[in-house]
Parts: structure tokens; sequence; C-alpha cells
């Protein structure tokens, strides 16, 4: 049970790393785009929902599974 703890552990230390990665190499997901300035800044932002909740999503399961 213990050995299951420490892989979750990893994976959250993992995930977190993921998610700071793709926030800085990638700035320009989040914003306005330059090249198609038909494009809303709500689809935009209705994208960027969409990944903050996966990513706060599985986030939140491996926390739980390590409480258990």
């Amino acid at each position: 049970m213990i050995g299951i703890k420490i892989v979750l552990s990893i994976l959250i230390l993992v995930w977190l790393y993921v998610g700071y990665y793709l926030v800085t190499r990638f700035h320009k997901l989040f914003g306005t785009h330059p090249d198609d300035p038909a494009e809303t800044p709500g689809a935009r932002s209705f994208g960027l929902a969409h990944i903050v909740t996966i990513w706060i999503g599985v986030l939140g399961m491996l926390i739980y599974l390590i409480q258990k």
C-alpha cells in the first residue's frame, strides 16, 4: 500500500511540473491569437477552462487516492 502512495506522490509531482512547463513554455496558448483576429476572447477562455478543469480534476483525484 505504501508503494502505491509513493508512486501517486511522484505522479503528483510530475503532473505539477508538466502543468508549470506547459504554462511557461507555451504561454501563447493563453490569450488572444495574433493570426486570427476573428477569434473571440470568449472562445479562447472557454477552451482554457476545459484544460484547467481536467488538470485540477486529475490532481484532485490523485490527492484523494493518496488519502485512502
